[in-house]
């Protein structure tokens, strides 16, 4: 196996020494050929600029950092950041706008206009960068055009993104100030139903009246228990007939009709003048439900408000703010060196190209002469198989 490799390759070494001088020829005259051939070749520029694109909450005009602080997730809202940059560098109204600006379409050639976009896109390039910017990057023939072709890219990115940025706004406005007006108008609405649920129950202040309904059945019914232990013990010492014994069980009477009153609603406006401030203590339970539902709801609209106004008002400013938010890193500039053609490149190819193809032919040479000397039977079916497809045999025959 070792002896075949190196059998092998003196032979492809023998055969470089017999063809020596036709392999040297060809590729001397293939490599001036290729070398006047690339100084023919237009050059082209490559002029490259970088831009900052704002982070996604200044995107949003701030609207989504402060959302983000809302329990129900920032109502959806969300800055474009890096990807709504490429996403209008790769539109195709932009390509549309970049090729009309400077006529590229006669530049490039083209009959058509989907033939101008391919030939753009294979000269231009966006790309991210690791530290989260945009290079921008077109190739043209002009050093000086193809920088004011880049710097007007980032131009119309500029505007682009800004149109973009309000249009969003409007919408985020829209939604908020329906949000906004809604959420007073539940007010209000709550609001009302709080009065008129006052006004039917005659409450002024709903906890304040209750915890002095509850402090005077508290007090009322430990009068009660006060006075039946002091009955027990006249009853003990005097017994029930005695004077002492009626006095005492008339006041026990009187709190326990009080107390009866109290919870079965009879309390006496005439003998009591506050007794219209106090809620009915058999509705308690239901009134309290109610009036919880209804407090609770109000607090939590009114909760929602200290959200809602600075975002509206953040969302009016928002819609009238025009200034780009762009920020160009590095403008481009009129490139010295050309991007290609590559001399170099151009050359070498060539050079490879002609000696794979010398090889090839070399090879098929050395087939036909070895074929020639040791089977010239089949030699001569080559023959005959050249001469059926050779154009000049096939004139002479007709």
């Amino acid at each position: 196996m070792i002896r075949s490799e190196r059998g092998s390759f003196i032979d492809f070494l023998l055969l470089l020494t017999k063809w020596r001088k036709f392999i040297l020829i060809n590729l001397f005259i293939v490599g001036i050929v290729s070398l006047i051939v690339s100084f023919q070749l237009p050059k082209w520029y490559k002029a490259t600029a970088v831009v900052m694109p704002p982070a996604d909450n200044q995107a949003a005009g701030g609207l989504s950092a402060l959302m983000s602080s809302l329990p129900i997730g920032g109502l959806g809202l969300g800055g474009g950041g890096e990807m709504t940059y490429m996403a209008i560098l790769k539109s195709k109204s932009y390509a549309t706008d970049i090729i009309k600006k400077f006529d590229l379409q006669s530049f490039y050639e083209n009959e058509t206009m989907f033939e101008a976009y391919l030939s753009f896109y294979g000269d231009f390039d966006a790309q991210l960068t690791e530290e989260n910017m945009i290079a921008i990057s077109f190739e043209y023939t002009d050093s000086v055009r193809v920088a004011e072709i880049v710097n007007y890219m980032i131009e119309k990115l500029a505007i682009r993104s800004t149109d973009l940025m309000i249009e969003k706004a409007g919408r985020t406005k829209k939604y908020i100030e329906k949000r906004y007006l809604q959420n007073l108008h539940d007010i209000d609405s709550l609001a009302i139903a709080i009065e008129m649920f006052n006004k039917r129950y005659g409450i002024i202040e709903f906890e304040t009246q209750t915890k002095a309904l509850i402090e005077m059945a508290a007090k009322i019914e430990s009068e009660i228990f006060i006075k039946e232990a002091e009955l027990k013990a006249i009853e003990s010492s005097f017994g029930k007939g005695s004077p002492q014994y009626n006095t005492k069980k008339n006041e026990l009477d009187v709190f326990q009709k009080q107390f009866r009153d109290l919870t079965n609603d009879k309390f006496n406006t005439s003998e009591n003048p506050f007794s219209s401030l106090f809620i009915s203590f058999k509705e308690l339970p239901k009134l309290s439900r109610e009036y919880a539902e209804l407090y609770a709801n109000y607090l939590l609209l009114a909760k929602l408000q200290e959200y809602l106004l600075p975002e509206y008002e953040q969302a009016k400013l928002q819609v009238q703010k025009d200034d780009p938010t762009l920020q160009i890193i590095d403008s481009a500039v009129p490139p010295d060196w050309k991007s290609k053609p590559k001399k170099a490149f151009i050359i070498l190819g060539a050079l490879v190209v002609a000696f794979v193809l010398q090889m090839l032919i070399i090879l098929l040479f050395e087939y036909i002469i070895q074929m020639e000397r040791e089977d010239p039977e089949r030699f001569k079916q080559f023959e005959k198989l050249r001469n059926a497809w050779s154009f000049k045999s096939n004139k002479n025959q007709t």
